[in-house]
C-alpha cells in the first residue's frame, strides 16, 4: 500500500486582527504615488512609482542593498518602477505581516501561501483579486502555468476564492514527499543502513548514538522557528488541506468521516517529549533558529525531499554533504497554494505591481539576481547553467521558491542536469489527494479561528519541539481550545465538508 500524508504541515497560525484599508487601483499610466520627485513618463507612458515587497527569508542577507540597487536597474528600464525589497525572518513572518496589514500600511506584493493563506485574507479584505490585472498585464506569466501543470485550471482553482483569483503561483515541485536529511560524514562513521529507516522512530539508534559519541552534535534538528512537526508516518490518513492541519480523513474510509485530532497524531507530540527528555533535542529548541547551528546538526526533518534538495541543504549548511531517507511516497493535493504572491488591497499601483511579477517570472536574469545576487560578487557561472557561491558570498538566500518560478533557476553545485525535468515528471504523477479541492469558507467562524489560533499560538512551539510535556500540557491546552470555540468551529467544518463531498459525487 502506498504511503498516505499523515499531515504534518506547520501550525502556522494567523492573529485575531488582521485588517487591510481600501487601496483603489490605478491606470496602468502610474496615478499612483511616485519614486522621488520626477513624474516623467517612459517610452511606453508609464509614470515612475516605488513598489513595496514583503516576503519571508531564512536569514537576511548582508549584500540586501547591494542587490536591490542591481534589480532596480532592470525594474526601472521595463517598467518604469524601483521596487522596495522587505525580506523578513521566516520566523517572524506571519507576525509581522498581521502587524502591517492590521495597521493598514500602504504597499503592494505579499508572499502568501502555507503561512500566509489567501482564502482568510480574502475574507479579512487584505488582499485583492487579480484576475483583471493577470489578463491585462501578465499575459506571459498567466500563459506559461501550463507548461509545468497536468491541468492549468486545477494551479489557478487552487489559488481561487469565490471564482477570482487571489495568488500568482511560484511554480516549483507541486508535492510532498516526507523524511530525514542525514550528514553523510556521520552516517558514514556510524554505517547507518537507510534501508532499514521506515517510520520516524526507525531512527533512535542513530540518534542515541549521536547523543552517546558526539557532544558538540544536536542529535535532531527540530526547532520551534522551523514550523516542521515530526509525524509518524503511515498508510492510514490523508490530511484535509485549508483547514488548521488537524483534521484528516481515513484511506479506507468511503464515507470520508473527517477525524480530529486521531491518536495518532496525538502520539507524534509524545514522540517530541520522548526525545526532548532524552537529550536528541537541543535544550532551547523552542526559542533559538536551526540557522544558528549549521554543520551541527545530525539528521533533519523534511516535508519536500524533491529532486536536488541535497545540493540545497549542502548550500545552506556549511558545504556539508548530506544523504536523504525517504519517508513516504510522493503525494500531492492538486495545488494547495503553498508558496505564492498575492497584491495588496492597499496597494497603490496593483497594476505596476503585477507588471513586476510578470517581470520576475519571466526575466530569468531578474529572478536570478533575487535568487542568488550579482555574478562575480556573489556567484560564479560554471559550465552549462550551473552556478556556485563564492566563499565569502554576502547574499545567498538558498530560497528560489520565494520569489518566483523555480524552472527559471540556475542549477546549483550538486543538482542533477535534469532536476527541472523530473520535478515536472512528479508534479505529474504524484498520488492525488481525494479531498485536495476542498476549501472552507472561514467567515462564519472567524472570531473563534482567530482565538483558537491565539491558543495554539501560546502551545506550538513548546509541543513541536517537546520542551512541553505533551500528557501534561494537552488536558490544558485542550480546556482552553474548547473555550476559544472549537466546538463551533468543527461543526462548521463538518457542515461545508460534508457540502463539498455532494458536490463532488463522494458522497450521497
Amino acid at each position: 500500500m502506498k504511503k498516505k500524508w499523515f499531515g504534518v504541515l506547520a501550525f502556522i497560525l494567523l492573529a485575531a486582527t488582521v485588517l487591510a484599508g481600501c487601496g483603489g487601483g490605478k491606470s496602468a499610466d502610474g496615478g499612483g504615488e511616485t519614486a522621488g520627485s520626477t513624474d516623467v513618463k517612459n517610452e511606453s507612458g508609464l509614470r515612475p512609482v516605488e513598489l513595496t515587497w514583503y516576503y519571508p527569508l531564512s536569514q537576511l542577507q548582508p549584500d540586501q542593498q547591494k542587490v536591490q540597487d542591481e534589480v532596480n536597474k532592470i525594474v526601472k528600464e521595463e517598467i518604469n518602477a524601483t521596487v522596495k525589497l522587505m525580506p523578513v525572518s521566516i520566523g517572524d513572518y506571519v507576525q509581522k505581516m498581521n502587524t502591517v496589514l492590521a495597521a493598514g500600511e500602504k504597499f503592494d506584493i505579499l508572499w502568501t501561501g502555507y503561512m500566509l493563506k489567501p482564502e482568510e485574507l480574502v475574507r479579512k479584505g487584505a488582499i485583492q483579486p487579480l484576475d483583471d490585472l493577470l489578463n491585462q498585464y501578465a499575459p506571459e506569466l498567466k500563459s506559461d502555468v501550463p507548461q509545468v501543470m497536468w491541468d492549468p485550471q486545477v494551479m489557478w482553482d487552487g489559488l481561487s476564492v469565490d471564482g477570482k483569483i487571489y495568488g500568482i503561483p511560484n511554480q516549483q515541485i507541486n508535492g510532498s514527499r516526507y523524511g530525514f536529511i542525514v550528514l553523510k560524514e556521520l552516517a558514514d562513521k556510524y554505517k547507518l543502513d537507510t534501508t532499514k529507516i521506515k517510520k520516524i522512530e526507525d531512527i533512535e539508534p542513530f540518534l542515541k548514538q549521536i547523543k552517546d559519541n558526539e557532544p558538540d552534535m544536536i542529535p535532531f534538528g527540530i526547532f520551534g522557528t522551523d514550523f516542521i512537526n515530526p509525524q509518524v508516518h503511515d498508510d492510514k490518513y490523508w490530511i484535509v488541506p485549508g483547514l488548521d492541519d488537524h483534521f484528516y480523513i481515513k484511506t479506507d474510509d468511503p464515507t470520508y468521516t473527517l477525524q480530529r485530532y486521531p491518536e495518532e497524531e496525538l502520539n507524534n507530540f509524545r514522540l517530541a517529549s520522548k526525545w526532548y527528555k532524552e537529550g536528541y533535542i537541543y535544550k532551547d529548541a523552542a526559542t533559538v533558529k536551526s540557522g544558528d547551528f549549521k554543520g551541527k546538526i545530525a539528521v533533519d526533518y523534511h516535508i519536500v525531499l524533491k529532486p536536488g534538495v541535497e545540493a540545497e541543504v549542502k548550500a545552506r549548511n556549511g558545504g556539508h554533504d548530506v544523504v536523504i531517507i525517504p519517508l513516504s511516497n510522493w503525494f500531492s493535493n492538486g495545488y494547495s497554494a503553498t508558496t505564492n504572491q498575492s497584491i495588496s488591497r492597499t496597494s497603490p499601483n496593483p497594476d505596476r505591481a503585477m507588471m513586476l511579477l510578470n517581470l520576475v517570472n519571466t526575466d530569468k536574469e531578474l529572478y536570478n539576481l533575487l535568487c542568488n545576487g550579482l555574478e562575480g560578487v556573489h556567484y560564479e557561472k560554471q559550465s552549462g547553467e550551473y552556478i556556485s557561491a563564492l566563499p565569502d558570498s554576502r547574499y545567498k538566500p538558498n530560497m528560489d521558491w520565494v520569489f518566483g518560478s523555480v524552472f527559471n533557476s540556475y542549477l546549483k553545485e550538486g543538482q542533477p542536469e535534469n532536476v527541472w525535468e523530473e520535478t515536472k515528471k512528479i508534479n505529474e504523477t504524484a498520488e492525488i489527494n481525494p479531498v485536495g479541492a476542498f476549501k472552507f469558507n472561514s467567515e462564519p467562524v472567524s472570531t473563534e479561528i482567530a482565538n483558537l489560533n491565539a491558543v495554539w499560538g501560546e502551545y506550538k512551539r513548546g509541543l513541536v519541539t517537546g520542551t512541553l510535556d505533551f500528557d501534561e500540557t494537552w488536558p490544558v491546552l485542550y480546556g482552553k481550545l474548547k473555550e476559544a470555540g472549537e466546538d463551533k468551529y468543527v461543526e462548521e467544518v463538518k457542515k461545508q465538508f460534508e457540502q463539498f463531498l455532494k458536490d463532488k459525487g463522494l458522497k450521497k
